[in-house]
């Protein structure tokens, strides 16, 4: 499914592109609340469809839909699936490269003083630390219970970590709705729309995992679906109209304008519907084969493969070159942030993730052996056991 690395490296991008405006304190959606003239060129940035290239939250609940399929999928396509080595595993794969872009973070931020020109509340003067100790890196480095201030990304590592050990739950969750998969998804809708309109967390991220458990467990029958629809003449039209209204789904909150949040119980309805269309751009992606062929493109796969390095070492750099450009127009620190954290994750793909994932099959491996070492049987009597009765006779 080379095509979701391509859509997860475009969705990273946008994550860059959201934070980069966020430094603007007039940009909207902004923390403080930016506001943008009608027809100012903020904006057509965002009350147009030309938000998708800074829907920055949006573009998360991508990843985890993204997440709740492909890590999903082992479990239900593979018999007698390791659970003693995936535990250790996943959280070796997620914390070795979190930890190294808290220490990197910690860098940039104890390399020039961070005080804040900007009013409190903006989204600069709350990512900035003035006072940096080393307490921050060990809450930054506690993704279940601290927090992120030095390092903003770090606060959906805290559901992706919290998924990979609730797996279990998702993936029976998962197949208990496979063949009522339209109310799991209505279900996943209603749950997130709960946790927007009540201020939950847990209930408006976590659905969006498992509206990609659900893709995962009906994976055949969603590429069997495409086939068919990919032998008619009214394939591509039919494609778009799913591409192009799951993107505009994506964004819907923003399309309405910035009086959203003044209209009773739209806005978290709308935000409920946003796992979807995440969903929508998922299948569109792995089903329309124009669109696949640009995911699979060389420049989207080579941003699909620093995307979770990109995503972990960017905002500390944009910060840091805002308060070394201090001064300047707003946008003059992005044109050195930018291409320094592209740079930045190129390294850190090379010198952590990869090894990351080395380091988690090790560990996997380890502990899988040890358990079979202190509460199984080796291989040849787990055979003996299970072999029939005239075998065991042969053998004896």
């Amino acid at each position: 499914m080379t095509a979701l690395d391509g859509l997860r490296g475009l969705a990273a991008v946008v994550v860059l592109l959201h934070h980069a405006f966020y430094t603007n304190p007039g940009f909207p959606g902004t923390p403080g609340g930016g506001h943008a003239p009608v027809g100012s060129p903020m904006w057509w940035i965002s009350y147009t469809p030309l938000k998708l290239a800074t829907a920055g939250v949006e573009s998360v609940i991508v990843f985890f839909v993204l997440s709740g399929l492909v890590v999903t999928l082992p479990v239900v396509r593979r018999r007698g699936f390791d659970w003693v080595a995936y535990f250790p595993r996943r959280v070796v794969r997620l914390m070795v490269p979190v930890v190294a872009s808290v220490l990197l973070a910690a860098a940039w931020v104890a390399a020039i003083p961070q005080v804040s020109t900007q009013p409190h509340g903006t989204w600069l003067s709350d990512s900035s630390t003035p006072n940096f100790s080393w307490e921050y890196i060990v809450k930054a480095v506690d993704l279940l219970g601290g927090d992120g201030q030095i390092n903003n990304p770090l606060w959906s590592l805290r559901w992706e970590l919290a998924f990979s050990l609730l797996l279990p739950v998702f993936a029976i969750a998962a197949l208990a709705v496979r063949r009522w998969w339209i109310g799991g998804l209505a279900l996943a809708c209603a749950l997130t729309w709960l946790g927007a309109r009540a201020g939950s967390a847990e209930l408006e991220y976590l659905p969006a995992f498992f509206v990609g458990a659900v893709i995962a467990v009906r994976l055949d029958i969603v590429r069997n679906t495409a086939d068919r629809i990919n032998r008619r003449w009214f394939r591509h039209p039919l494609w778009a109209l799913l591409a192009i209204g799951s993107a505009l789904l994506l964004i819907a909150p923003w399309l309405v304008g910035p009086g959203v949040g003044q209209i009773p119980e739209l806005e978290p309805v709308l935000k409920g519907l946003v796992p979807i269309a995440a969903a929508g751009l998922v299948v569109a992606a792995l089903g329309w084969t124009p669109l696949r062929a640009v995911f699979e493109s060389r420049p989207l796969q080579f941003l699909g493969a620093i995307s979770f390095s990109l995503y972990l070492v960017h905002v500390p750099i944009i910060i840091f070159s805002t308060y070394l450009f201090a001064g300047q127009a707003w946008y003059v620190p992005l044109l050195f942030a930018i291409p320094v954290a592209v740079l930045v994750a190129v390294g850190f793909r090379w010198l952590i993730e990869k090894r990351s994932h080395g380091w988690s099959k090790a560990v996997g491996a380890w502990a899988s052996d040890r358990y079979r070492t202190w509460f199984g049987r080796d291989d040849d009597e787990e055979r003996r056991q299970s072999a029939p009765a005239s075998e065991e006779r042969v053998a004896g």
